[in-house]
């Protein structure tokens, strides 16, 4: 449950690689799987394309050229055209994975420069999220259509989604305030690792742990600039980031609450609609409303 997934038909694929402005990247398909503890593929034969799998939770794991490798949280790994491999999910603890399929005349070139199990460390300057709602934004376009100008749009943003994972470092330097590490408040790191981690179920203690404070000292400093308990505010995070999916996508209202690491989608619409005063359906139909109007 939860899952997106978009497969391009043959003729636009094509189209697409015969095209001089999307040639060199194109994309086959693309999706996110959610808690896939049932996720298995084994190509005997490879397949026509190059495969980026991204796993943002939980675990997996892939074989290739005989050799099999764990992927855990935060690694991503691309698989060559053409070539047998397996990959899957571990049962105990289920990966979430972004993954996508793409063919064209640089497709080899990244990767041999990404061979291999890749890591990305998460710290106050990591973009994860950032990286995330991209990849997002590129699965809603295709979920629109498929005519040229979104085909065109998503092959040329292709290449600044891959950069992502090629230049992880010139991708995060990019957005850096020049402010140093001095002058860097406390808030702005304790929300930005919020926000990294809004499609996961943190605690407090895990919170407070990865700044390197007790549980109370971290409740008492947050409380002191936001106003709001920490976790509270994260559950704010969590709705906020829901409305934006409401009005700006087509994704159910199930993989909504699976995407922001709610269990239950009853348990998301009775917070949601505690917080926002409406139940998602009315929110999404009231907002849609007032867009079409504007």
């Amino acid at each position: 449950m939860g899952q997106r997934l978009v497969v391009l038909p043959f003729n636009i694929i094509e189209r697409a690689l015969a095209n001089p402005l999307t040639s060199e990247l194109a994309v086959h398909s693309m999706g996110y799987f959610p808690k896939a503890a049932n996720h298995y593929v084994d190509r005997k034969n490879g397949c026509g394309e190059y495969l980026l799998i991204y796993c943002s939770r939980g675990e997996g794991w892939y074989w290739l050229d005989g050799k099999t490798c764990t992927v855990p949280a935060n690694h991503f790994f691309i698989l060559p055209a053409e070539r047998p491999h397996k990959y899957g999910s571990e049962s105990e603890n289920p990966w979430y994975i972004y993954w996508i399929h793409f063919k064209g005349s640089k497709a080899r070139l990244i990767y041999e420069q990404l061979q291999g199990l890749q890591f990305i460390d998460m710290n106050k300057d990591s973009r994860i999220d950032d990286r995330i709602s991209f990849f997002e934004e590129l699965i809603s376009a295709l979920e629109l259509g498929n005519n040229d100008e979104i085909i065109n749009y998503v092959n040329l943003s292709l290449n600044h989604l891959l950069g992502t994972f090629l230049y992880v470092q010139s991708y995060r330097n990019v957005k850096l305030r020049k402010k140093g590490d001095q002058n860097t408040f406390f808030i702005s790191l304790a929300t930005h690792y919020m926000n990294e981690n809004i499609e996961k179920r943190i605690t407090l203690k895990s919170i407070a742990s990865y700044f390197g404070y007790s549980e109370s000292h971290f409740y008492r400093l947050f409380l002191k600039e936001i106003h709001y308990a920490p976790m509270n505010y994260f559950l704010h995070l969590k709705i906020e980031r829901a409305c934006q999916f409401l009005v700006h996508t087509d994704m159910q209202i199930n993989q909504i609450s699976f995407k922001l690491g709610f269990e239950d989608p009853y348990y998301f619409s009775r917070i949601f609609t505690k917080i926002t005063g409406m139940s998602p359906k009315k929110y999404r139909a009231n907002n849609r409303e007032a867009t079409m109007q504007v």
